[in-house]
């Protein structure tokens, strides 16, 4: 019952092989459209089979199913298998298989069985219980579908013959069975139900183990319909290497079958063979600045042109040189050099520039008030300068810097000195927070920073405790903006109130100063026929001191030389010189020079002349709280000082301006409103004075710092005033 579809398998597996084809799938072929040598790089396809299942088994019933077998044995079923697969050579007679697909174990196993003395029914016209010896079949049929994942590795044993081995992996999909008893003979008997058969039970196996592992054993033999595509007639053994069930239950399988393979080929890589053509091209340059003539290449260009035949690739590379020949040209500039000054926006050539020696007194605001950072009330934490004794005693107001943020920093000197001269002049200090976050509610904290300034004062500068009141408060009686961080920090301070004003005077300073005019002069250099330049210089020279100066190289560019800064402006009766120097690349140089006279007027010859010379006094003392116009009682004392410097032929120009705070329009019109309050209070006429309200558009000092942007709270007042 085994052996003869066995023999029958194996014959059909011998016809296949001897009928076919006998040329072998070729590691390598020959691209007829391109005449290439192409490697073999993998097999993909498909396989379809015939699998003769051999189940070998010694069990009487599935677990937990009723039956009366003494033992199932042996049976067979056929199992048709199909797959897809790829093959991958590793050396010319070594290969990587691997399959995937689905096959069957299925079979239905059987056994006869004689029982004795078995109460059945005859088969008369009525049937009659009666005892009789029966004979039985039982059946088990097994469904067993199965995915397989089955990697070999083939190997070439002949020509064109390959052996292959390796493990088949198996998912059992929903393994079942029906099982039956069935008695047939005597023929027409019934059990006493009037059935023949009985045990009859169908279902899930039973502790059935869903994956199955076979050893794979096989033979095929290589067909060649084409070039690219084969046929494969091969015959394969599986040995079982796990049990169907927990039952000893094994299937093992012999299979017959045909491989259909495609080739994938990768082309090998062709030899190369290179030809280079040179072409060259030569351009005559005349050049300045050119030590020795000479050939130069400028230019390089590669092209290729590949053309294959076979596994040969030839490449013509064509290289097309450009050269340049350069010779010598001479070096003639043509340079002028002009001083020129705008007026009404038209320029025109200056001959002399005119400077006037000129009084200036200037003055100095004091801001009654020391900054500290958040939580602090250290006095070495904020900006003040601070002094020993030592120090203290040669300290100078006069000796400060023209600079009010210096003179601001040396506030706690400035009022110290005053206070030791001015003996009854007493000041109550007071200390304030910003209310807010770490300083909420914190009085104690101002209280702190009004005793740092007054130990200052007291140890440093030797003014006596009595003289000197401390409180400490929240927030100051004239808050800045409590939103924002800059108004915060400005609240962090310590204000001093004086019994006497004088201590907290401007700090003035008198001095000679020179006006020039125009204040602003280009000096304009011109060049033509000047390829050959490589760098320029020029200079603005009063004697030997350089006013201005800028180089280059290029293309020279105009200088802007501002003749009225303090730092570049003539400062006596010397001609200035324009000075406009160019030179090429062998250091070859022209210059060229422009002379400016100077109209020097001393403040003597102003004032024996009818012209008469002029006075200007800069007051920079009007210190505005935050967001406000009004004039405090200090700025109130300051502007009658000013008014009084104000003579019937002077010239009074205001300038508002306001800190970084705010929109830009809303800081020009209450910068406007500063400057209308000062001309309200100085009781100027509109045709004796003019207002300029510049707002946040310039910052005077560093608004990042709160006293910077409580000195932008501010006006100047210019007053310029003849004198004869």
């Amino acid at each position: 019952m085994i052996k003869r579809p066995l023999l029958r398998l194996c014959i059909v597996s011998v016809l296949l092989v001897m009928g076919a084809s006998t040329v072998p799938a070729q590691e390598q072929l020959v691209d007829d459209s391109t005449g290439r040598t192409t490697y073999l790089r993998m097999f993909v396809g498909g396989y379809a089979g015939l699998g003769f299942n051999l189940h070998t088994a010694s069990f009487g019933a599935l677990p937990g199913v009723p039956s009366c077998c003494a033992e199932f044995k042996n049976a067979s079923g056929m199992a048709p298998s199909i797959a897809v697969l790829f093959e991958i050579p590793v050396i010319t007679d070594l290969r990587v298989q691997v399959r995937a697909g689905y096959t069957t174990l299925s079979g239905e196993l059987s056994a006869t069985e004689v029982i004795g003395n078995e109460p059945v029914l005859d088969d008369g016209p009525v049937p009659t219980p009666t005892r009789q010896d029966v004979e039985v079949e039982h059946t088990l049929d097994a469904s067993l579908p199965m995915i397989v994942f089955e990697p070999t590795v083939g190997y070439q044993i002949f020509e064109r013959f390959w052996a292959s081995g390796g493990v088949r992996m198996g998912y059992l999909m929903s393994p079942s069975f029906e099982q039956a008893e069935t008695l047939f003979q005597p023929e027409g008997y019934t059990f006493l139900d009037g059935s023949a058969i009985r045990n009859q039970a169908s279902g899930e196996i039973p502790e059935a183990n869903s994956l199955q592992f076979h050893a794979v054993l096989g033979l095929g033999y290589e067909l060649l319909t084409n070039s690219t595509f084969s046929l494969v007639p091969e015959v394969r053994y599986y040995l079982p290497l796990t049990k169907i069930s927990s039952v000893d239950w094994t299937v093992q399988t012999f299979q017959i079958g045909v491989a259909f393979r495609y080739g994938l080929y990768t082309p090998k890589d062709p030899t190369i063979y290179r030809d280079t053509v040179i072409m060259r091209d030569t351009v005559i340059v005349e050049k300045p600045n050119l030590r020795n003539e000479g050939i130069y290449l400028t230019d390089k260009q590669y092209s290729d042109v590949t053309r294959d035949e076979g596994d040969s690739r030839f490449i013509t590379t064509t290289v097309r040189e450009s050269y340049v020949k350069e010779v010598m040209r001479p070096f003639k500039p043509d340079l002028a050099v002009g001083f020129m000054t705008s007026e009404n926006g038209v320029r025109t050539a200056l001959k002399n520039v005119r400077i006037e020696e000129r009084d200036v007194i200037e003055s100095y605001p004091l801001l009654p008030q020391v900054f500290f950072p958040i939580g602090s009330s250290r006095l070495d934490s904020t900006s003040q300068i601070l002094l020993d004794k030592e120090q203290a005693t040669e300290f100078r107001v006069m000796d400060l810097t023209r600079d009010q943020i210096d003179v601001y920093r040396n506030l706690l000197n400035v009022v110290g000195y005053r206070l030791s001269k001015n003996e009854v002049a007493k000041m109550r200090i007071d200390g304030h927070t910003d209310n807010a976050d770490v300083e909420k509610g914190d009085k104690a904290l101002g209280k702190t920073r009004a005793e740092a300034v007054r130990d200052y004062l007291v140890n440093v500068w030797g003014i006596a405790p009595d003289r000197l009141m401390v409180e400490g408060h929240a927030l100051p009686d004239k808050p800045a903006n409590l939103t924002t961080d800059d108004g915060k920090s400005e609240n962090r301070r310590v204000e001093f109130n004086v019994s006497d004003l004088a201590v907290l005077e401007p700090v003035e300073f008198r001095e000679r100063d020179l006006m020039v005019t125009p204040t602003d002069v280009t000096i304009q250099p011109n060049v033509t026929n000047g390829q050959d330049i490589a760098t320029w210089d020029l200079a603005v020279m009063q004697g030997n001191t350089k006013l201005a100066q800028a180089d280059g190289t290029g293309r020279p560019e105009p200088l802007q030389w501002k003749s009225g800064d303090n730092e570049t402006r003539p400062r006596n009766d010397k001609p200035v010189v324009a000075k406009f120097t160019v030179a090429n690349e062998l250091g070859q140089t022209y210059t060229s020079t422009d002379t400016l006279d100077v109209d020097y007027v001393t403040l003597q010859l102003m004032k024996s002349s009818t012209e008469g010379g002029k006075l200007i006094e800069k007051y920079s003392l009007i210190v505005f709280d935050y967001n406000s116009a009004t004039l405090n009682a200090s700025n109130q004392r300051l502007m009658d000082r000013v008014r009084d410097r104000i003579q019937p032929d002077s010239k009074v120009k205001i300038i508002g301006f306001a800190d970084r705070q705010g929109k830009p329009e809303y800081n020009r019109e209450l910068a406007r409103k500063r400057c209308v309050e000062a001309q309200r209070v100085l009781g100027l006429p509109n045709d004796r004075v003019t207002i300029e309200p510049i707002g946040s558009d310039t910052l005077l000092f560093n608004n990042d710092l709160p006293e910077g942007r409580s000195y932008s709270r501010t006006v100047q007042i210019v007053i310029e005033t003849p004198v004869r």
